[in-house]
């Protein structure tokens, strides 16, 4: 389930409001420019988070015993996987 333009929008909104209402948080810029860089973020994210979940699901669907997709081994599987690919980006510093 992707994330829409209409929901990353919604969401950066309810960010903005959240740090407006936030001691010490100050904005240097307009809040629109600010709004549209949460959105932003929150999309490119999402993006990045879908494409590990397709490189975790063909890891585990590759491995050499197979594994029933859905069955509850192959959901830790994949959730192992995921784990280790978002590590090993954060590694990376990317």
């Amino acid at each position: 389930m992707g994330l829409s333009r209409e929901r990353a929008n919604d969401i950066s909104h309810r960010i903005l409001e959240g740090l407006r209402k936030t001691a010490g948080v100050e904005f240097t810029a307009e809040d629109e420019f600010v709004r549209n860089r949460v959105a932003s973020a929150l999309q490119e994210w999402e993006k990045e988070s879908e494409a590990l979940s397709a490189e975790a699901r063909k890891r585990v669907l590759s491995r050499g015993r197979r594994v029933a997709e859905g069955s509850r081994e192959f959901d830790q599987l994949l959730s192992e996987e995921l784990r280790r690919l978002w590590d090993a980006r954060a590694t990376r510093g990317e």
